[in-house]
C-alpha cells in the first residue's frame, strides 16, 4: 500500500502509468509511494512549495519533461523548492537528483536529465535497437506533407513513437506497452530511472 508520506508529482496520466509499470517490471513490486497527477507542468510547479509543507513528509519526487529548454526548467524547479529551504544543485544529476534527508527531494527531467525532450523520448529509448519497424514508422511520419501535419515539428519524435506503438499486436499506451514487453524495461535508461525512484523512496 502506498505511503502517503512519500509522494511523486507527475505532469499527466501517461507519466503515472509509465512509473507504475516500470516499477513493477524492474523492481518487481508495487510502488510504495503515492503518485499525484498534477495535470500539467504549471500546476505541478505552483504546487511544489505547498507539498513540501506537508506534515510528516518523508520524500517528494518531481517528474517533469525537459521540453525545449532543460536549463530553464531546472531553474524553475530549483527556485520553487528553494522557497521551502530545499537546495538543489546547479544542474541535474544525470542519474537523477536526490537531496536531503527528511524530506528527501528528488527530480527527474525527462528524458534523461540532460537532453531536451519529454516522456515519449524516454520511451523511444526502450525500443530495441534491432527493431525493424521503427525505421518504417519514422519514414511514414516523415512522408506526411507539411500542409497535412497536425503536429508541430518539435513533436516529430512523439509522432514516431505512437506510429510505432500502433504497429504492435495489441496497440497500447506507453505504460501498458512496457507491461506487455513491447518496450524494454531492461534498457539502461529504464533501470536507471527505476533506481532513482528506489533511492528516493527507500524506507
Amino acid at each position: 500500500m502506498a505511503d502517503e508520506r512519500m509522494i511523486l508529482l507527475v505532469e499527466g496520466e501517461d507519466d503515472e502509468h509509465v512509473v507504475k509499470h516500470l516499477y513493477r517490471e524492474v523492481l518487481d513490486s508495487e510502488p510504495p509511494f503515492k503518485i499525484r497527477n498534477e495535470q500539467g507542468y504549471s500546476k505541478l510547479l505552483k504546487g511544489l512549495p505547498l507539498h513540501l509543507r506537508g506534515s510528516g513528509l518523508q520524500a517528494l519526487g518531481v517528474l517533469a519533461d525537459a521540453n525545449d529548454d532543460p536549463a530553464r526548467r531546472w531553474r524553475e524547479i530549483v527556485d520553487a523548492v528553494a522557497e521551502e529551504g530545499v537546495h538543489l544543485p546547479g544542474a541535474p544529476d544525470p542519474s537523477g537528483t536526490v537531496v536531503g534527508d527528511r524530506p528527501r527531494v528528488g527530480v527527474w527531467l525527462m528524458p534523461d536529465n540532460v537532453r531536451s525532450g519529454e516522456l515519449e523520448d524516454f520511451a523511444r529509448e526502450l525500443i530495441p535497437e534491432s527493431d525493424p519497424v521503427l525505421p518504417l514508422a519514422e519514414q511514414y511520419i516523415a512522408a506526411i506533407p507539411e500542409a497535412d501535419r497536425k503536429f508541430r515539428r518539435r513533436k516529430t519524435s512523439k509522432a514516431n513513437l505512437y506510429a510505432w506503438l500502433a504497429s504492435r499486436k495489441h496497440p497500447q499506451r506507453i505504460g501498458a506497452a512496457i507491461g506487455a514487453g513491447d518496450l524494454d524495461a531492461e534498457a539502461d535508461i529504464a533501470r536507471q530511472f527505476a533506481q532513482w525512484l528506489d533511492n528516493l523512496f527507500e524506507a
